[in-house]
C-alpha cells in the first residue's frame, strides 16, 4: 500500500490500539477421521470508523511502515489465548492457531513469551498453536529453523502453511520442526488429486513426507463437498474453509457443532444446501466472515442476533480488549472504490 495514497493515518491506527478497533475472529478446523471440530484459526479485522472493517490486505502494510506489527502480534495472541481459555471453561478443548511472521521468529524471547501467555491465561501448551506461511522461510534461514524447533521442543503445535508456492525444500518438512502441513485452496487441491492420480507432482511428495513423519495435513480454503470428499484418501486428516464455517466471532461460535460432517461424507445424509447460509445466520457483523483476500459486496448483509456476553479475568498486562465498535459503513467501501484506494 502506498501510504502517501492511504487514506489511513497513524492517529487512527493509535485509535484502533487504544479503543479496541481491531478485533479477532476464529475459522473451526475439523476432522475428516471424527467430524470433531479439532480447533479454530485466527483472523484479524480492523474496525475502522470512518472506513469500516477493513481485512488484513488493507492494512498490514501500513502497520509494518509504521512499525506496529509486533503490537499487533502481541494484541491477536492475548486474544487467542483468551479464546482458548474461555472455550476450555466450557470443555471444548479447542487449540486456537494464530500466524506468526519472520520477525516473530527472530525474537529470541519468544518461547518465553509464549509461555507467559500460558501462564496468564491458565491453558496447557496444546491450547496454543502456530502457523508459519511458507513464504516466511523462502531463504532457508537457519536462524529461523533452529526458532521452529524450539518451539517443537517446548510443545507447541507448528503449522507450516504451504499455499501451494513450494518454496521450501521437502527435506524441511519434518517432525523436528511442525507437526502440522496446511495446504490451502480449492482449485489447488483439485489439480493436486489430478496429478496425484497421474502418478507424481509437488503436493504428493509434500503429503508423502507429512505421512513419514507423522505430520498431520489440513485442507484450508475448502469450498463445496466435490472437494471435500476424495481428501482423507489423499491423506489429508483435517479441513477448514467456507462450506463449513465462514470465520466467526466468539459469541458466534458459542453454539457452533460439527456432528453433520461424517455423515454428510459417508452420504447418510444429503448436503444441504444452506449450508454457508446457516454459517452466515448466527453473526451480529457480516463483515466478520470475510476471508482475508475476499472483498466486502455493498448490501450483503445477513440477519443476525447477538449472543449473550461472554466476559473472562484479563491479566494486567493483557492489552486492550478488542471490542470493535460498530462502524457505520461510507460510501467510500464500495467494492470499485476500494480497489481504487487500496489496491492502485
Amino acid at each position: 500500500m502506498n501510504e502517501n495514497t492511504s487514506p489511513l493515518t497513524k492517529a487512527a491506527l493509535d485509535s484502533a490500539f487504544n479503543d479496541g478497533h481491531f478485533a479477532t475472529v476464529f475459522q473451526p478446523k475439523l476432522s475428516l477421521i471424527d467430524g470433531r471440530t479439532l480447533g479454530v484459526e485466527t483472523y484479524i479485522r480492523w474496525h475502522h470508523p470512518e472506513l469500516g472493517t477493513l481485512l488484513p490486505g488493507e492494512f498490514l502494510d501500513f502497520l509494518i511502515a509504521h512499525r506496529r506489527m509486533g503490537d499487533l502480534t502481541d494484541l491477536v495472541l492475548h486474544e487467542a489465548a483468551r479464546a482458548a481459555s474461555l472455550w476450555r471453561s466450557e470443555r471444548r478443548h479447542w487449540s486456537v492457531a494464530v500466524n506468526l511472521s519472520v520477525d516473530d521468529l527472530e525474537q529470541s524471547s519468544l518461547v518465553d513469551h509464549l509461555s507467559d501467555l500460558l501462564t496468564a491465561y491458565a491453558i496447557p501448551t496444546e491450547a496454543l498453536a502456530i502457523d508459519i506461511p511458507e513464504s516466511a522461510l523462502a531463504d532457508d534461514d537457519e536462524q529461523h529453523f533452529r526458532a521452529l524447533e524450539k518451539l517443537r521442543q517446548a510443545g507447541f503445535h507448528v503449522a507450516l502453511d504451504t499455499a501451494g508456492i513450494n518454496l521450501l525444500p521437502v527435506a524441511r518438512i519434518t517432525s523436528q520442526y511442525f507437526s502440522e502441513l496446511k495446504i490451502g485452496g480449492t482449485s489447488l487441491i483439485k489439480f493436486s488429486r489430478s496429478v496425484a492420480n497421474a502418478g507424481g507432482g509437488l503436493i504428493a511428495e509434500r503429503l508423502k513426507a507429512a505421512s513419514r513423519y507423522g505430520l498431520t495435513v489440513t485442507a484450508t480454503r475448502v469450498e463445496d463437498i466435490d472437494t471435500v470428499k476424495p481428501l482423507a484418501d489423499m491423506g489429508f486428516t483435517a479441513v477448514q474453509g467456507s462450506f463449513f464455517r465462514h470465520p466467526d466471532t466468539i459469541e458466534g461460535l458459542q453454539t457452533w457443532s460439527s456432528d453433520w460432517l461424517i455423515p454428510v461424507l459417508s452420504d447418510e445424509r444429503p448436503v444441504r444446501t444452506d449450508t454457508i447460509a446457516r454459517a452466515r445466520a448466527t453473526l451480529a457483523d457480516p463483515d466478520l466472515l470475510l476471508f482475508p483476500e475476499e472483498e466486502p459486496v455493498d448490501g450483503e448483509k445477513a440477519e443476525a442476533s447477538e449472543g449473550p456476553a461472554l466476559t473472562l479475568p484479563v491479566p494486567d498486562d493483557a492489552p486492550p480488549l478488542n471490542r470493535p465498535k460498530r462502524a457505520r459503513r461510507q460510501t467510500l467501501t464500495a467494492r470499485e472504490d476500494r480497489k481504487q484506494i487500496f489496491f492502485s
